[in-house]
């Protein structure tokens, strides 16, 4: 809230969420919601969109609006077709679990069984609204209460990034750029890209981090974040070096200083990528 309008960044996996969020706010007694920040364009920050009404301007890049417009009907599509088989294994680990039920192996199973639960009703009533307003570099929103302040670097989690800073309070909100930990996932982005971000978050003055997912935390998070890049890209280009194949991968265990990391099947997908990425240097050097 700065002071005049209330501002949300990202819209969570589903409309009903968001609603939820919508009456929370009108429970606190804050502004009017004006705008509506999408970070980037998957799934679990875009959803709710439609719940607002076209008084509420959507704000992203324009590559973002791009690929949701891309994207979402496929998604949809693979959602409809999957979600339901994946909530019911999940639903029957959690009905036939008789272990330890603060074990990680049960953790995860709470983590995923709603998700794919919300994948599986929200399709009933998702439907995609694009953002209408767009960010090339900084656009503001101040307000008589605080300054706000949307910046992009270009790629790194995914094609187009947008974060929202508060300068007067040191509080960046940056979408999934930042994991708290969690493992992320580069995949969809450019690790180079990534990290840009990152060098760029950590020479700006932030205190508190509201990450993409895991709990809020401080600027500590930033170099965690540069430090599990590095060790991915440092894995990826020994493997190369050493001529292991990509089958090989999948039996490379996740390093030790981020086993207890959430969503740890990505760290084999990133270092897939990362391989990938370390091979087509190597193929270049070896055209020169």
């Amino acid at each position: 809230d700065n002071g005049k309008e209330t501002i949300i960044f990202d819209t969570f996996l589903s409309p009903g969420v968001t609603g939820e969020l919508v009456n929370m706010i009108s429970q606190m007694g804050l502004s009017p919601v004006r705008y509506v920040i999408n970070s980037h364009c998957h799934n679990d920050h875009i959803r709710g969109n439609q719940v607002f009404g076209e008084d509420v301007k959507i704000i992203s890049t324009k590559r973002t609006k791009e690929l949701i417009a891309e994207w979402e009907p496929q998604d949809i599509q693979y959602e409809k077709e999957h979600a339901p088989a994946r909530f019911k294994h999940y639903d029957s680990l959690y009905q036939t679990f008789t272990g330890d039920t603060s074990s990680r192996q049960f953790q995860q199973i709470l983590m995923w069984r709603p998700y794919y639960e919300v994948l599986m009703n929200s399709h009933q009533e998702v439907s995609t609204r694009l953002p209408d307003t767009f960010v090339d570099s900084i656009y503001h929103l101040n307000g008589p209460e605080r300054q706000v302040t949307l910046i992009t670097y270009g790629a790194g989690h995914t094609d187009s990034d947008l974060m929202l800073y508060l300068p007067d309070d040191e509080i960046a909100f940056t979408g999934d750029i930042i994991f708290n930990n969690c493992h992320p996932y580069l995949a969809h982005g450019s690790i180079e890209g990534l990290q840009v971000w990152l060098d760029k978050l950590d020479s700006m003055k932030i205190r508190t981090i509201v990450p993409g997912h895991g709990e809020i935390g401080t600027a500590t998070l930033i170099t965690d974040m540069q430090d599990y890049v590095s060790v991915v890209l440092d894995q990826a280009n020994e493997l190369v070096a050493q001529d292991i194949s990509a089958e090989e991968i999948e039996d490379i265990p996740v390093p030790a200083q981020f086993s207890d990391w959430w969503f740890a099947r990505f760290y084999t997908m990133n270092l897939n990528f990362a391989y990938d990425m370390a091979l087509r240097a190597q193929d270049v050097d070896t055209v020169r």
